[in-house]
């Protein structure tokens, strides 16, 4: 990302999985938020030593917490959903024995 001196980046979603900082941070530019990840390198790929951290313009702080939030929603959900799926047809695969 380019940014010029006077733009001020903000801090809204650091992880250690290099993978899951990027793919925020192309969620959020589907979202037409711009943004950057820092630290994704580590001694083991994909795995850092420390959080790799994704920072927006200061300006789509708030739009950007938002979106991950909305997002990280959207994904407890659907491995809830799919977990409760998988006990129902283990609970039926056990009945049928």
């Amino acid at each position: 990302m380019t940014t010029d001196s006077s733009e001020s980046l903000v801090l809204v979603y650091s992880t250690p999985i290099a993978f899951d900082a990027e793919l925020v941070k192309a969620m959020l530019a589907d979202e037409g938020i711009s943004g950057s990840v820092e630290n994704s390198s580590g001694p083991f790929p994909g795995i850092t030593a420390s959080p790799c951290q994704v920072l927006v313009p200061t300006e789509h702080e708030v739009r950007a917490r938002a979106l991950i939030a909305e997002h990280e929603a959207q994904h407890r959900e659907r491995v809830e959903r799919e977990f409760q799926e998988e006990a129902e047809a283990a609970e039926e695969a056990d009945s049928d024995v």
